[in-house]
């Protein structure tokens, strides 16, 4: 099995899609970086940063408009950029869920991602996020919770 760091995941990882797939669950959408990386892999970016878009009202079940998913598409683009062009965090899962978006970043230093999400470029209104911070070394929330629903053998796709 080849070792993977997150510069590598970054140049080289590619993307999975899941989706609730029977009638009896909430709807979800979650796109994933594969390969999912080994807790022994991860250790230089330990913090989790998570970012909630709220674009409806929880058990609603709604799915974006056209016109809100352009406008999380730009937010999505001018973040990556922000964060990734150094490696400084890695988009490693994105769940969109009753009435949210949920981007899942892991970073080296969430301070400096504050900063920079800060002077990334806004539109008239800021953004409509929440940010919660929190130390995940292992990346054991982005298995626990997102990946959850996700058949293990997808995990390490392009390993």
């Amino acid at each position: 099995m080849k070792t993977f760091t997150v510069s590598r995941l970054l140049e080289q990882g590619a993307w999975s899609l899941a989706r609730s797939h029977d009638d009896s669950s909430a709807f979800f959408l979650l796109r994933f970086r594969t390969p999912v990386l080994l807790p022994a892999e991860v250790e230089s970016h330990p913090t989790r940063l998570a970012i909630l878009w709220a674009f409806a009202d929880e058990d609603s079940g709604a799915v974006p408009d056209p016109r809100t998913q352009e406008a999380m598409t730009v937010f999505e683009d001018r973040i990556c950029s922000a964060f990734e062009s150094d490696a400084l965090a890695v988009l490693t899962a994105v769940l969109t869920f009753d009435g949210a978006r949920q981007w899942l970043f892991y970073t080296r230093d969430v301070n400096e991602c504050g900063r920079r999400l800060n002077a990334m470029p806004q539109e008239r209104e800021p953004y409509p996020i929440e940010l919660a911070a929190q130390t995940d070394p292992g990346w054991s929330y982005l298995r626990d919770e997102f990946l959850s629903v996700v058949d293990p053998s997808r995990w390490n796709e392009g390993r």
